[in-house]
């Protein structure tokens, strides 16, 4: 039994070979780690107060060189005194230090003779303390100290320093030359067959007894062991706290149970039924780390197998973050078909999706697998043609939920494009290049996106801004907030009003706002401020923005309190508004958009003089509700002051960081002179289907006009008053003579086009030869008037181009944005909400 169980002990453990799993984990060690803590030679850890991410704190007894686990409490030892001393009786005010006790000797005294052993508890050493405990058990709680100290029988010698190498106290039991501590531990380890020569002739320092805030890991196994210290090490990466209590309970059980390795251990720890979830955390930490180390000493590439372990492979948990998954597996089975199934894999692996995208990609695959199978050629990538596609997008078209419901559009919209962008960007993939050509899909494969723009304003008004501006005395965290780390109240509601501001006067996305560097704030050449920021959702990095003097104020007022703050983690050092918490990864990372969330909707609850009504369109009072003023309606509120103060398209669309006006259209409510300006613009182009010039028309003519076509202006009188619904022409505007356009219609017309090729492609082997002519005509009527469209803006100057480009991007955009009255929109001056320059 002894000779089995050497490989618990350090001086017994065989030296690893090369290449072995031991020698790997070996390699990775930090030997320089926590060098005023951690002894690497004897593999022991003894507690430094002084460093923040060890949970050891000065007791707080008088006279105590102990330590404790919590700050501001006592330690192990002096909360045992405190309870044995109310037990008997004994005074319990502030505690005396169990520590200056234990540095005399024990108090009893019989025949004259003193007892020389150590002090352990109330004066008494062990021995001792022990036999007045059990004869205050057996009277039933009433026998006090001083009667047993007259009543005492026996003394004992003072101990000799205890055998065990590195250990600085005393021994307890003189037969067999241990001190307390070591004999509890080779009472664990002698279980297990660990002989007391064995024992003892392993280094094991204890600088104190009774200590809590020491472990050794010398008698784990040695995997077990290095991937303790490793985790350990990790941990310390991640900025966690390291819990000496709660790791001396780790150790103790393993050695309990024999574990061997971190996951044995964290099984064990899932079987128990006491709860240890502070353990088990550790213990699932270590346990996804030494997967993550197995996984990484193989050199094998697991992602080529249909079940990824998303923890044990570090993927991304999501899109925009650089959180790891900790647990999660990616099943690509649904993929029914081999050669998609590979594809799903290796584009994943290629563009090193995160998770979540992973996923997406394999219930969009899935669909079009299922669909395939039903093909006669569906195994055979290059086999495939047309006739497949357009199944592959039937399947699309036509989902349903498992109750057979037809699924949202947006959903099919997504999945689908989410194949064809597989599809379009794996086409250099090993696995897609055995596709046939001829498996494609057509402009005219589309679903309709569902996304339908809301009609409700999302900005907030200017008189519910001055009422919060009024309350922002409000917006703070409580005294005893959990995440305030120890600093004032006061520096914590600095910040989260100093966010609301920023918030208010940017119209930055709120994690752009979250996210800002410490030296965001800059001046150009002139004085001008400005702020350079990330925008992680477009993938931009150093956006310049320029702000108002006022903004630059409240920005610096914010940094130089900041700077006062010694006690930042040395990573978030950087931020602007780093994290409150005191270790972790948050630590590291700026403050949570919700946590910031739960503190602004409490101050939002606090404020009591909210309008219930505000001045809509046309000076009649709407309705005011509480939930508009979500954190992202203050973009909202940007855009739309902007837009209000007749800011131009290409502005807006910078200011706001977006790739199309569209997209800032769908912020914004736009009055109705700047689409009258765009359309004087535009109208100076349009031509009838000959190419001559027409006269420019009225706004109320030119609105009618373009409802009664899609593609242009009519001014057929009886399809104009029908709203388009009367067509002579059977909407074939090419060869109509009522028909007009311009060049804002020119994106349009070529749609049209592209859409009408497709068509005659597609009837070529079923119609007659009157449909194909017909077809043919029509295209030809429609590339006719580009042509000359086209022509008209070649003429132009570039700047007259330049105009119309921009006037038609705002038409287009307003032709997608939600419908509203023109007459009734009136223009609202909210620049700047910060007070004006004196």
């Amino acid at each position: 039994m002894a000779a089995d169980s050497r490989h618990m002990l350090l001086t017994e453990s065989p030296s690893p070979e090369a290449g072995t799993y031991l020698t790997f984990l070996q390699q990775r060690i930090n030997r320089n780690w926590r060098p005023s803590e951690w002894d690497s030679k004897l593999w022991h850890f003894t507690s430094d107060p002084s460093n923040p991410l060890t949970a050891a704190y000065p007791c707080t007894a008088s006279g105590c060189t102990g330590l404790a686990r919590s700050n501001g409490a006592l330690c192990l030892p002096c909360k045992s005194t405190i309870r044995s001393g109310a037990k008997s009786g004994h005074p319990t005010g502030r505690p005396v230090s169990r520590a200056a006790e234990a540095k005399e000797r024990c108090t009893i005294t019989v025949s004259g003779r003193s007892c020389k052993a150590l002090s352990s508890h109330h004066g008494l050493c062990y021995h001792h303390y022990h036999a007045w405990r059990k004869r205050l058990t057996s009277a039933g709680g009433d026998y006090p100290l001083e009667k047993y100290q007259t009543a005492a029988r026996g003394v004992f010698p003072r101990g000799k320093q205890c055998t065990v190498p590195g250990c600085r106290t005393e021994e307890w039991r003189f037969e067999k030359a241990m001190c307390l501590g070591h004999h509890f531990q080779w009472k664990r380890l002698k279980r297990q067959g660990i002989t007391l020569e064995q024992f003892t002739a392993v280094p094991r320092p204890i600088g104190q007894q009774w200590s809590t805030t020491e472990f050794s890991l010398v008698d784990l196994p040695p995997i077990l062991r290095h991937e303790f210290l490793l985790t350990l090490q990790q941990r310390d990466e991640e900025g966690y706290r390291l819990d000496p209590w709660v790791l001396r309970r780790c150790i103790t059980i393993a050695l309990e149970h024999g574990a061997r390795t971190m996951e044995k251990l964290h099984q064990i720890m899932l079987a128990s039924t006491t709860n240890q979830q502070l353990q088990k955390g550790f213990t699932n930490y270590g346990r996804m780390w030494s997967a993550r180390w197995r996984y990484q000493h193989t050199g094998t590439d697991t992602r080529k197998d249909d079940v990824w372990d998303a923890a044990v492979l570090m993927l991304r948990a999501q899109s925009g973050s650089d959180t790891i998954c900790s647990k999660g597996t990616l099943d690509f089975r649904p993929v029914r078909i081999n050669w998609l199934r590979d594809a799903a894999k290796e584009y994943a692996a290629a563009f090193e999706l995160p998770a979540d995208k992973i996923r997406d990609v394999i219930r969009s695959c899935s669909i079009a697998s299922d669909a395939l199978l039903r093909r006669p050629h569906g195994t055979s990538p290059d086999r495939l043609g047309r006739a497949d596609a357009k199944a592959v997008f039937q399947a699309y078209s036509t989902l349903e939920n498992h109750d057979g419901a037809p699924r949202g559009e947006r959903y099919r919209y997504e999945q689908f494009h989410r194949f064809r962008r597989l599809l379009h960007e794996g086409r250099e993939l090993d696995a897609l290049q055995g596709l046939a050509p001829t498996f494609r899909f057509l402009a005219t494969d589309t679903i309709a996106n569902g996304r339908k723009r809301s009609t409700v304003n999302k900005s907030i008004p200017d008189e519910v801004i001055k009422v919060l501006d009024e309350n922002l005395h409000l917006f703070t965290v409580a005294g005893d907030h959990p995440y305030t780390n120890g600093r004032p109240a006061e520096l914590c509601n600095h910040m989260h009003q100093t966010i609301y501001q920023l918030l208010r006067d940017l119209g930055r996305r709120p994690s752009e706002i979250l996210g800002l560097k410490r030296d965001a704030l800059q001046h150009y050449d002139d004085g001008r401020p400005f702020i350079r920021y990330d925008a992680p959702k477009t993938g931009d990095i150093g956006v310049e923005l320029p702000i108002h003097h006022s903004t630059a104020r409240i920005i610096t007022a914010w940094t130089d309190r900041l700077d006062k703050v010694t006690d930042i983690e040395p990573r978030a050092a950087d931020l602007m508004f780093p994290s409150l918490s005191g270790f972790g990864p948050a630590a590291r990372k700026p403050i949570t958009i919700g946590g910031y969330h739960t503190v602004y909707w409490r101050w939002i609850q606090r404020i009591k003089n909210l309008p219930g009504h505000t001045q809509g369109p046309g000076g009649v009072a709407e309705p005011f509700d509480r939930s508009r003023l979500r954190l992202y309606s203050w973009r909202h509120t940007y855009a739309q002051r902007l837009s209000d103060n007749n800011t131009a398209p290409d502005v807006i669309q910078e200011l706001m960081n977006h790739k199309r006006f569209e997209t800032s259209a769908g912020y914004i409510r736009i009055n109705r002179q700047r689409k009258a300006d765009a359309i004087r613009v535009v109208d100076r182009t349009t031509i009838d289907r000959h190419g001559a010039p027409q006269p420019p028309h009225s706004y109320p003519a030119y609105t009618r006009a373009s409802v009664a076509t899609p593609l242009g202006l009519c001014t057929e009188p009886s399809n104009v008053k029908a709203g388009g619904q009367a067509c002579p022409a059977r909407s074939k505007c090419g060869g109509c003579t009522y028909f007009r356009a311009n060049v804002s219609h020119l994106p349009l017309i070529d749609a049209h086009i592209v859409a009408l090729t497709t068509d005659l492609e597609l009837a070529r082997p079923i119609a007659d030869t009157w449909v194909l002519e017909s077809l043919t005509a029509e295209i030809d009527s429609y590339r006719k008037i580009r042509r000359l469209l086209a022509d008209t803006k070649t003429r132009l100057s570039p700047a007259e181009q330049n105009e119309i480009d921009r006037a038609t991007e705002l038409l287009q955009a307003l032709s997608t944005a939600p419908a509203q009255d023109p007459l009734t929109a009136i223009p609202r001056k909210l620049l700047p909400l910060t007070p004006k320059e004196a």
